[in-house]
This record gives C-alpha cells, sequence and structure tokens, in this order.
C-alpha cells in the first residue's frame, strides 16, 4: 500500500538504516524488498487464519471440549488451529502467485537482478522470444505451486 512504501522511504532516505534501492547482495538491500512483497500476503493469510479460527470456535467439537473443561492453550493447538488451517492453506496458491507477480515490479523498483526484471526488460525491450520464455517459466512455477498447495491441502484435511 502507499502508506507502507512511504514508511519504507522514510526508513531508508530520512534515517538512513536501510538502503533505498540498489543491489549489493547483502542482508541489509534485502529488507525493504522483502518487506514489500510479504507484508500485505501475510495479513490475507492471517485473515484467512483468524477467519477459520472463529469458525472452529463456533463448531460443536470445540464446544464439547470446552464442556468438558480443558485448558485454553489445549483447546487453541489441539481443537482450534487444525480445524482452521485448511482454510488459510485454501489462500497459499493466491498468496505465492501474488509474490510471484509483485516481485517483478519489486525488483524494477529496488534494483534487484531476477526473473521478474528480466520479464519487464525483455517486454521493454519488445524481445518476444525472451518474454515467452519467461511467461513458461512462471507459468510452469505457478503450476508446480499449485499442486504443493494441494498436497498441503490433503495433508492438512485429509477428507
Amino acid at each position: 500500500t502507499v502508506s507502507s512504501q512511504l514508511h519504507n522511504f522514510h526508513i531508508a532516505v530520512g534515517w538512513r538504516w536501510l538502503p533505498a534501492g540498489g543491489w549489493d547482495g547483502g542482508p541489509a538491500a534485502a529488507v525493504l524488498p522483502v518487506l514489500t512483497l510479504t507484508a500485505p500476503q501475510l495479513g490475507v493469510l492471517l485473515s484467512a487464519l483468524l477467519q477459520g479460527l472463529r469458525e472452529a470456535a463456533a463448531s460443536e467439537a470445540l464446544l464439547a471440549a470446552r464442556a468438558r473443561g480443558l485448558p485454553q492453550t489445549t483447546l487453541l493447538w489441539r481443537h482450534e488451529l487444525p480445524l482452521a488451517l485448511p482454510l488459510a492453506a485454501a489462500c497459499l496458491p493466491t498468496v505465492a502467485i501474488a509474490l510471484f507477480t509483485g516481485s517483478a515490479i519489486v525488483e524494477q523498483v529496488f534494483g534487484i537482478p531476477g526473473l521478474g526484471r528480466l520479464l519487464v526488460q525483455a517486454a521493454i525491450n519488445r524481445d518476444y522470444t525472451l518474454v515467452l520464455g519467461c511467461v513458461l517459466v512462471v507459468s510452469l512455477l505457478v503450476a508446480l505451486i499449485n499442486v504443493l498447495c494441494e498436497l498441503i491441502q490433503r495433508w492438512l484435511d485429509p477428507r
């Protein structure tokens, strides 16, 4: 979002704690790009997890476990979380694909060499063969991510 980008700008330029641009391969140069990519997606995952926890808290199984007098931590870790994780896992493909698509812009802004930046530069230079190759690689990665996320969902909820 704009406010988080302005905050990143202030940390990098105003306080000079982190480099604002360029890529030297060091850990300090990776902080702002990683925050820019992951903060919104973390919000999506946490929102899905909280929604799943709310639904699990209203389930009959949890009400029965609560009636047995189990401690709150046991209720959360053994009963609520296993019911809530499949809903959060359902968001994983969308989040992973958003990370890939957002990485093209983040790589361009922060000067990071990567597949996203290569794709943008190939499109600007009208190198259609390179664009097709990059799109093929990205589409294969998206298909692989979807398969892995499906396996994770089946592992979490074997029904």
